[in-house]
């Protein structure tokens, strides 16, 4: 049966590679199991598929889905780039740390690097190509800081962590901050040195009247945007709400702002975007489905204690087997998706988890940064190239940038979250009371 689960798995990674739909994969990769394997009767593991996805925390992820589709298309991405280009882009480089933070607060937002990717990327990229950035640059950088939407809560990666792992979703929103914090600086820093040497047009310069009013009449544009992250996080942390609940919260406050308020978002046009939120949604849940079961089946073949005996039959130095899993979770984020690797891997790597004996909410940071590193280290990085497309640039103008930001920015990110532990643990503890 070791082969035939070799097999499978070999599977689920060719179908994703050649382009077959996630959930499609996930599909087939569960029937090869059930004609070969003896699991019972299928309406076992149908009902297994069914009773994990009767969870009330999934019902948080076409909502978090549909409130992110709301504010991209109601103009709140366009009066956040106004908002950061106001504060930093009178800097040298300074539209590098304008993608930058715009990105993070859009992907707190919507909740997936792709949208990030999406709506930023069509209004940045032009403009710093404008001002003299190189497209691939400029692509490059758009690619690899929407990935800090798996970071910066709420996240929906995280919530799909929470509930394959039984780990407190509120827990698993803080564990990344800092390491998403610390890569946000650094990716500052390395903006700062390659864009040297780069015929960049000289900033405009203003006196500071000029400057702090024009601040704050793009913060006045965007200050409702910004505060839908923090009213959902308020009433979470609050302890006035559910995570579930405070997405629905997102939900009704994104409609009357994106029509109402902003005015870029018709109302006969919401019914599309609800439309396409809930296509969004319910391929994810078909997905979430069959994962469920293949998960099932791969436990029923003891398949998590095999991952942990192969493990240990490597080496038993507890840093090197961190170092392991750590590449073990870069593979998996180079070939799917992160909520397709979480709800592969999970699974499979907690008995070792445990027997390293890293908290779970720490883990919840370990696998959100490698699988993001993943999302974006060549040669299959699906985040790379999706920017690719967007800006209109060449994987090999974008290869340079990326492998410098990678190897300069996150994975030390990726090393200080897994051996530092107070890195995911503090915040959690402070807000949450978490360990104490």
């Amino acid at each position: 049966m070791n082969a035939i689960i070799l097999f499978d798995v070999l599977l689920l990674v060719v179908l994703l590679l050649i382009g077959v739909p996630v959930p499609l994969c996930f599909a087939a990769a569960v029937l090869l199991l059930f004609l070969v394997g003896d699991f019972g009767s299928a309406s076992f593991l149908v009902g297994a598929g069914f009773g994990q996805m009767s969870s009330l925390i999934l019902v948080a992820l076409p909502l978090y889905i549909i409130a992110g589709n709301l504010m991209g298309q109601g103009g709140i991405a366009t009066r956040l780039v106004g908002l950061a280009d106001a504060v930093f882009g009178r800097l040298h480089g300074g539209l590098g740390v304008v993608v930058i933070m715009t990105t993070a607060v859009f992907g707190a937002i919507s909740g997936m690097a792709s949208s990030a990717v999406a709506a930023v990327g069509k209004i940045m990229i032009p403009r710093m190509v404008e001002r003299g950035y190189d497209r691939g640059y400029a692509t490059a950088l758009v690619s690899t800081s929407a990935v800090l939407a798996l970071l910066i809560p709420p996240s929906a990666s995280m919530i799909i962590y929470g509930w394959v792992s039984g780990t407190s979703v509120t827990a698993s929103f803080l564990a990344p901050v800092l390491p998403g914090v610390l890569l946000v600086m650094l990716f500052c820093f390395w903006n700062r040195v390659l864009t040297r040497h780069m015929p960049l047009e000289k900033p405009a310069q203003a006196a500071l009247p000029v400057v702090v009013r024009d601040i704050a009449g793009q913060t006045r544009r965007a200050a409702l945007g910004l505060a839908m992250p923090m009213i959902i996080l308020g009433c979470i942390y609050g302890g006035v709400t559910t995570p579930t609940e405070a997405a629905a919260i997102a939900v009704l406050y994104a409609i009357p702002i994106s029509i109402w308020y902003y005015r870029e978002l018709r109302f006969t046009e919401l019914h599309g975007v609800l439309w396409r939120a809930g296509q969004t949604a319910g391929t994810l849940l078909v997905l979430v489905f069959f994962s469920a079961m293949l998960a099932r089946m791969l436990t029923m073949e003891n398949v998590p204690q095999m991952v942990l005996e192969g493990f240990l039959g490597i080496t038993e130095n507890p840093l090197l087997l961190m170092l392991l899993l750590n590449l073990f979770l870069l593979l998996i984020g180079m070939f799917m998706e992160d909520v397709s690797g979480i709800l592969l891997a999970t699974p499979m790597l907690m008995p070792l988890v445990q027997a390293l004996e890293i908290d779970p909410v720490q883990f919840a940071a370990i696998i959100a940064t490698n699988l993001g590193m993943g999302l974006i280290t060549p040669p299959t990085a699906p985040i790379l190239y999706f920017g690719a497309l967007v800006g209109g640039s060449s994987l090999s103008r974008m290869l340079r940038p990326t492998l410098i930001l990678l190897l300069g920015a996150y994975l030390p990110v990726v090393l200080l979250t897994t051996f530092i532990p107070a890195l995911s643990l503090t915040l959690p503890a402070w807000v949450l009371g978490y360990g104490h």
